[in-house]
């Protein structure tokens, strides 16, 4: 980082000498030191952010445990939420891991842990400059958290009042809502550079979704949309789905028998959430097409019957819950068990004029 100011050194040693004992600690007073008005340049920032990165990688592979043990804990963690102090401090430490499989689990692991001290910084220099295509994605699907979070609590309106302060409290520099247009920002620089790897760029335009009533994002689905590689198309699809009312002449264009299976796959799951009258005998039509995909089949039905506005739908989950394929006929119950609590939430809304009911 450069030569560290004395005064500032003994005014952390005196409020948090934690921070500044021992190799780790030293890391950690870096990545505060950072913070300081004089890192506040984006460049110098990352500059921060890159010499302890490689540092410790350095330090980590000079006295590493077995590796299969570190992903088991990191896996523990997730699974169980269990995140601890020291848990968390197991997160951060093994995100600086020279190898790119506890990095790749700790990454994951810190999806539950995104508003901790120095959690997002790191993901973020993982998600621009690590030397792992995985372990990059991984980082960008935590990061995607922020985003999702963020529209959740309004951080894209001018006036920002969140409802829920306490879980914002661990973000570490300046706003909370310039803390969030960081990470906004980083992706949108992913998502545009041409030159970056296509499955990086995929999995941002994706945790971008949730920005998907913003013409912008929904210029580059459009982009991703038209893009002759198959799985740029499956994301745009996928990306449709967070609001597919913007999107249901192309989703009716694609949901047709002669669509290649994984764009229709995506594009039945997309028209969830629709409402959509159109998009519902589309998927209906496929079903009855000649011999339909079992898998496509097992998409299609609960969709159906969440949308619930074909007539014969009835009818048509009986005769699949009769199919030779076992899981199609576990799709078909449940749907039927969707259409049946629609069916009869509709009933209690138009016949008895009950509006706390879901239609």
């Amino acid at each position: 980082i450069g030569k560290v100011n004395e005064k500032a050194v003994l005014k952390v040693w005196d409020c948090h000498p934690e921070l500044v004992e021992g190799w780790h600690n030293g890391k950690l007073f870096m990545f505060r030191q950072a913070q300081h008005d004089s890192f506040r340049d984006e460049r110098a920032f990352r500059t921060a952010l890159r010499k302890p990165y490689n540092t410790m990688a350095q330090f980590n592979s000079e006295h590493q445990t077995d590796w299969k043990e570190i992903l088991q804990r990191l896996s523990r963690i997730r699974e169980q939420s269990d995140y601890t102090n020291a848990n968390v401090d197991f997160i951060r430490e093994n995100l600086l891991s020279s190898d790119e499989r506890i990095r790749g689990g700790a990454v994951l692991a810190a999806t539950g842990c995104l508003f901790e001290q120095h959690i997002i910084d790191l993901l973020s220099t993982i998600a621009e400059e690590d030397d792992s295509t995985g372990v990059r994605k991984a980082a960008v699907q935590s990061l995607g958290g922020v985003i999702e979070e963020g529209v959740e609590q309004g951080l894209e309106d001018e006036d920002f009042e969140p409802e829920d302060m306490e879980e914002w409290e661990e973000f570490q520099t300046e706003t909370l809502q310039q803390e969030y247009l960081r990470i906004k920002d980083l992706m949108l620089g992913i998502l545009q550079n041409e030159e970056e790897d296509l499955e990086v760029r995929d999995i941002v335009l994706y945790n971008l979704s949730s920005l998907g009533f913003s013409e912008y994002i929904r210029y580059w689905i459009s982009e991703f949309f038209d893009s002759p590689h198959q799985s740029s198309q499956i994301t745009a699809v996928k990306s449709m789905g967070k609001y597919p009312y913007h999107w249901e002449n192309e989703l009716e264009t694609l949901i047709d028998p002669k669509t290649a299976k994984p764009v229709l796959m995506e594009a039945i799951s997309a028209s969830y959430s629709s409402e959509s009258s159109q998009l519902a005998e589309r998927i209906e039509n496929v079903l009855t097409s000649s011999n339909p995909d079992a898998e496509v089949i097992c998409y299609a039905l609960p969709v159906l019957a969440n949308i619930n506005l074909t007539k014969n739908l009835g009818e048509l989950l009986q005769e699949f819950s009769l199919h030779s394929n076992e899981k199609v006929q576990e799709a078909a119950k449940a749907a039927i068990e969707v259409f049946t609590k629609k069916s009869f939430d509709k009933y209690l809304h138009d016949e008895l004029g009950m509006d706390d009911v879901d239609i």
